[in-house]
């Protein structure tokens, strides 16, 4: 963690920005001044620099897509330069960033046009960026003309919005989906209402949102949305400490300084009453992720917020330092029914404490609990460190339907107190017969000696545009399920892909450099084509992978040993059990006699024995199955060699 983050001091220099951006907005030649600042800012070959103009929006986004801390030092202090700005390099770069080779123009081939070559121009950007800037209502119109810019859609508009006016407005990407709030669950249904009615569906959910995080600013809802999601080290894992301190930090007799903790979002305690007891305080047990209950007096309460940073931690207390904290919510509520009692500055919550916030403030809870709930789950998948497992046996042992009852428990909605493997090995997952419709994160595809890797992976097809032949690549079942998987949104649930006959194919050829991300899960490898212009991909610590292996199938491609060594196998021996009726199990035994005395010794009976599955049923059914299934795979048995000779006049002579 980055001790010398200033948390949201972006928001002043992108705010100084916008005011140098906007003394520019009454000139005749606004687009081809602000341009010139562009050249003072990025270097040739920067998309921006392709033509004598730009705008307000262009500027700042090809600004922020430069946000790593050495681009940053560079390209924000040229910006600093460029305007005159006195506001130093912020350090907290958590703000909308487009990715690295993202459109962050707002034109397109140096026209400012819609998908229909409608030319729209550039004063609508103007004209909503100055509205923003000054804090005025927006345009419904401008902004419903910038919506519609080539490239420009609500996820991009949004973004530049909030750079521009944080305290008002805020970015409705992909991570939005990812706050659980019951109103953005389906991210994608806010973002099309959005397309379809423009600025008032925009000032609508803005509304939804601050209802659950009363008194907070947008910059610091975004700030928690980043901090919760990220898969950076600087993400906030949200602990079950609950602290409690008073607003009164110079002790009981001293003033309410509840607006100060709030301009510098962080608490702290000490003062002339407290001076002799504040060293008993423990204000080194509470650390980054912790709950604070901040408290105005004994029946008023001013709100909860989560420790991003204990400055008493190190060298314990002193008048200088302070606890900052994100704020949940900052709202005034009284205790319905009892008193609480004294304080003692900085102490640990009491039971009585902790439901009487929980009584007041029961909407923040809501979220802690859930933000909590999801975190366990990701963490179980960080956990759970055998992901890849091979279910092996020979034919009608019941394979593919255990592997989808894997996939039923994984995906299901309860805790997961043991691994993939004990759940296996301790036979705890239920015995059910599920079909892969009813498993909405799970996907079964089965191998075959052709498959490749553009067939699983990555791979370049041909398309027909304008009647010209395109040939682009796209993304194939395992890529597709790795990058689904990988959204922040989808971060706490369990994909699985099952893999029917996973060693009837190439494995070291279709699965290709991922071989590695086997092993190395959420460790970006560079596949053999690029997709939307990068070469990446990683499988996430949430993507589960189940095989099945016909033992009996020597016709198939055995397993190398660096992928062997990337999976568990587990047998799925024949389950006498099963069996229900006496004429399928006399059958069965009669079967399994020709595998324990006629086995040929190149071969493991285990490995080569048929399963239950093929003497289930009543007697009609039996005397099908053995005359149409049963006997013409012994049969084949004997011809392949591993039955030998004398077997076949006792196959025969098999009976219902």
């Amino acid at each position: 963690m980055n001790d010398y983050i200033d948390y949201y001091d972006w928001v002043p220099f992108f705010r100084a920005l916008s005011e140098g951006i906007a003394g520019l907005a009454n000139a005749e030649n606004r687009d081809e001044l602000l341009s010139e600042k562009a050249r003072l800012t990025f270097d040739s070959g920067n998309s921006i620099l392709g033509f004598d103009f730009t705008d307000p929006f262009s500027y700042l986004y090809a600004l922020a897509q430069r946000n790593t801390a050495k681009q940053s030092d560079l390209y924000f202090e040229r910006a600093r330069m460029a305007f005159g700005i006195t506001i130093p390099i912020p350090t907290d770069l958590i703000f909308p960033t487009p990715q690295p080779n993202a459109l962050s123009l707002f034109y397109d081939a140096g026209k400012y046009h819609d998908n229909n070559g409608t030319v729209i121009g550039s004063n609508p950007i103007w004209e909503l960026f100055l509205s923003l800037h000054r804090h005025e209502p927006p345009d419904p119109m401008a902004f419903k003309r910038v919506l519609s810019l080539k490239n420009v859609g609500v996820v991009k508009l949004t973004q530049i919005i909030f750079l521009v006016d944080p305290e008002h407005y805020i970015p409705f990407d992909n991570r939005m989906n990812s706050l659980p709030v019951p109103d953005f669950a389906n991210l994608a249904l806010t973002v099309a209402k959005i397309s379809e009615v423009g600025l008032p569906a925009y000032l609508e959910a803005i509304d939804k949102l601050k209802r659950w995080f009363p008194g907070c600013r947008l910059y610091e809802i975004n700030l928690l949305n980043w901090l919760i999601n990220t898969s950076e080290p600087d993400k906030l894992m949200v602990e079950k400490k609950y602290a409690v301190i008073s607003s009164y930090a110079d002790g009981q007799e001293s003033n309410d300084q509840f607006d100060d903790f709030v301009a510098e979002n962080a608490v702290w305690t000490g003062g002339p009453e407290s001076r002799n007891g504040h060293k008993v305080y423990p204000l080194g047990k509470f650390d980054r992720g912790d709950i604070v209950l901040v408290r105005r007096g004994t029946v008023r309460l001013g709100g909860i917020g989560i420790i991003l940073r204990n400055g008493y931690l190190l060298s314990g207390w002193d008048e200088d330092k302070n606890i900052q904290i994100l704020w949940l919510i900052r709202q005034n509520r009284k205790i319905s029914d009892t008193k609480l009692g004294q304080w003692d500055g900085f102490v640990e919550a009491t039971a009585k404490t902790l439901a009487c916030f929980r009584d007041v403030y029961p909407e923040t809870f809501q979220i802690i609990d859930q933000i909590r709930q999801k975190q366990r789950k990701i963490m179980n998948h960080r956990l759970n460190k055998q992901k890849n497992i091979i279910l092996s046996g020979p034919p009608g042992t019941g394979k593919t339907r255990k592997a989808l009852q894997i996939a039923q428990w994984l995906t299901n909605d309860g805790d997961k107190t043991v691994s993939l493997l004990q759940a296996i090995d301790g036979r705890i997952i239920p015995n059910t017969d599920p079909s892969i419709e009813q498993i909405p994160e799970a996907e079964l595809i089965q191998f075959h000696p052709s498959y490749t890797y553009e067939d699983f992976v990555r791979g370049i097809v041909t398309v027909t545009e304008q009647e010209k032949l395109i040939y682009r690549v796209e993304n194939r079942t395992l890529a597709k399920m790795a990058m689904e998987a990988a959204k922040p949104e989808n971060s706490d649930k369990p994909y699985v892909l099952i893999i029917d006959e996973i060693n009837r194919a190439n494995l070291s050829s279709v699965l290709g450099e991922l071989i590695y991300a086997l092993e190395y899960r959420g460790k970006t490898v560079d596949t053999l084509y690029a997709y939307e212009g990068d070469t990446g991909l990683n499988l996430p610590e949430n993507l589960y992978i189940i095989g099945t292996m016909n033992t009996a199938d020597r016709s198939i491609g055995h397993i190398d040993y660096a992928i062997r060594r990337r999976f568990a196998f587990i047998p799925v021996p024949p389950e006498v059990t099963a069996i229900s009726t006496n004429v399928g199990r006399k059958l069965y035994d009669g079967v399994q006699a020709l595998f324990d005395h006629h086995t040929s010794p190149e071969f493991d009976p285990a490995d080569v024995r048929i399963g239950h599955s093929y003497f289930l049923g009543e007697e009609t059914g039996l005397a099908m199955r053995l005359k149409y299934e049963i006997k013409p795979i012994l049969l084949e048995y004997v011809r392949d060699g591993i039955l030998l000779e004398p077997a076949k006049p006792l196959i025969e002579n098999l009976h219902v």
